[in-house]
């Protein structure tokens, strides 16, 4: 064991050791500057969450659904297509839009 012992070179060990630190500082800096809010105020978060379910209640109790009138009022044929076919022989997809050929 005392052979193997001197051939280890203390020198390069703490050349290696002197580089770690060198790399573990680098990476805390680039960690630190990745970490960086620019600009951008503290937010707390359960006034956050009270903000979200202040808007989910005002949705819940939103009964106006008058933008739907304009839905009904869409054409409901494609372009390009003749006014006389019927809209129930149209083949749809799985999302109720008319299937490609």
């Amino acid at each position: 064991m005392k052979k193997e012992y001197k051939k280890v070179d203390i020198d390069k060990i703490e050349d290696l050791q002197d580089d770690m630190a060198d790399m573990m500082e680098d990476a805390n800096e680039i960690q630190e500057i990745m970490g960086r809010q620019y600009g951008m105020p503290d937010i707390d978060d359960a006034e956050l969450e009270a903000e979200l379910d202040a808007l989910g209640d005002e949705l819940l109790f939103d009964e106006d659904m008058s933008y739907l009138d304009e839905a009904a009022d869409a054409p409901t044929s494609i372009p390009g297509s003749s006014a006389k076919e019927d809209p129930s022989a149209t083949q749809l997809d799985e999302f109720g839009l008319p299937a490609l050929s």
